[in-house]
């Protein structure tokens, strides 16, 4: 009779992992990522889009923050590059720190581990947004997160191509001569068909030497 008992218990036990281990493993995920995906096609739509920076925060915060044991980080990776291309169409420097910070209260925590599937591009992501937010601002505070997120992917990958064009970029803005160079010379040696870089680089050194005459006169 016991042992009738302890096995009834037991599968009830295991009926009950098996529906757990459903719910937080698949529906859960499942569900968070139908509820990104429709919030992003209601914002296209007339009726669902966003009337300022607030209520797009709002409206994405509602997926981001569905509990998920897993897709959370796939969600802010897409969100980041949604956040890179609205920055890239030249919003005003208040929009763009806004909109930045709001990102990096999902993303740092995903950055701050310091691993994942996909951690390398999550960093090279970080760092591009910085970019593209220096280009539109001018703000060095941009530039200089910039260079902190490149400098750690290309540790990460020294021969990775995304991070060292964006030293390239970064190093240029600074007028770092010596750096420039250091980085052209590593991505010509790896891709030394790429004609872009040897111009950009030829053109930013005579625009640094012409700085120097036009200051020594």
């Amino acid at each position: 009779m016991e042992d009738r008992t302890y096995q009834k218990v037991a599968a009830i036990v295991i009926v009950a992992l098996i529906l757990a281990l459903a719910v937080y493993g698949t529906y859960l995920p499942m569900r968070k990522a139908q509820m990104f995906i429709g919030t992003l096609q209601s914002l296209q739509t007339t009726q669902g889009q966003a009337t300022s920076l607030q209520d797009l925060e709002n409206k994405l915060s509602v997926p981001l923050n569905y509990p998920s044991p897993i897709g959370q980080e796939e969600l802010v990776r897409n969100m980041a590059n949604s956040v890179l291309a609205f920055v890239q169409q030249g919003q005003s420097p208040s929009s763009t720190a806004e909109l930045i910070s709001f990102l990096n209260g999902y993303y740092y925590p995903i950055l701050n581990q310091g691993k994942g599937m996909s951690f390398g591009q999550d960093v090279y992501l970080e760092g591009a947004i910085n970019e593209v937010a220096f280009v539109e601002t001018g703000d060095s505070t941009y530039l200089e997160a910039a260079q902190k997120w490149y400098l750690l992917g290309n540790q990460l990958g020294p021969n990775r191509p995304q991070p060292l064009y964006g030293l390239f970029d970064v190093y240029r803005g600074e007028s770092d001569v010596t750096d420039t160079v250091a980085v052209a010379d590593k991505i010509l040696a790896n891709w030394p068909s790429d004609t872009r870089i040897q111009q950009s680089l030829a053109q930013f050194l005579a625009m640094q030497s012409s700085t120097i005459t036009t200051t020594t006169k």
